[in-house]
């Protein structure tokens, strides 16, 4: 595996198909519903922002939290923070990624038609197997139900680019006897040709680590 499983440099990865926007403010964006749309009428859409990088997203994240009420998209977006930033953290635990996978699967069953979330909740999961290599059974439990979401998700909104760029990334991780290549392959080869990000970007020289 390139890296360890999952969603390392996923901060910066989210942030690449759509244009930074200040951490002051807090974007409300509708929560969009693409499932089983003509490829006519098909409008693809970028990943939620979540900050340009470390700091922005901790800078982001303390806004967040220390809001006194918080709507359903502040929470949504607090989230997906929380996801990225675990990949970056020195001291991962499976307890804090089970923490996260909860509020996702939360977040998931009040919005059912959120793709990215499912999404979201599912690359979870199939990240928790990085932390139960002592119980087979469990990891294998995991990681299945992790890309059952993955799949979903895609198969509904096959145009959601977050939706794309989470299972592309954990799927690019994966050991090749799960035959995720091809899906990798295809994810993030959609989400380089619809970036905004300049061909010279960190980002899309990261997609193309992935897709070598």
């Amino acid at each position: 595996m390139k890296s360890t499983l999952g969603i390392i440099l996923l901060s910066l990865m989210i942030t690449g198909c759509s244009e930074s926007n200040s951490v002051n403010e807090i974007i409300e964006q509708p929560i969009l519903n693409l499932a089983k749309v003509n490829n006519s009428q098909a409008q693809y859409i970028p990943p939620t922002f979540i900050g340009s990088n470390v700091n922005e997203q901790k800078e982001l994240l303390a806004h967040l939290t220390a809001q006194t009420q918080i709507s359903d998209v502040q929470l949504r977006q607090k989230t997906l923070i929380e996801l990225a930033l675990f990949s970056s953290d020195k001291n991962q635990s499976l307890a804090k990624l089970e923490t996260i996978s909860h509020s996702l699967e939360a977040l998931s069953k009040a919005q059912p038609n959120d793709f990215e979330i499912m999404a979201a909740y599912g690359n979870a999961l199939s990240y928790q197997a990085v932390f139960l290599q002592h119980n087979l059974g469990q990891m294998n439990f995991v990681s299945r139900k992790g890309m059952r979401l993955m799949d979903r998700a895609i198969k509904q909104a096959p145009h959601n680019l977050g939706a794309r760029l989470l299972r592309g990334v954990s799927y690019a991780n994966m050991p090749s006897f799960l035959n995720r290549a091809k899906f990798a392959v295809t994810d993030l080869s959609l989400i380089k040709q619809h970036s905004q990000s300049e061909p010279t970007s960190e980002f899309l020289s990261f997609v193309d680590y992935y897709l070598a």
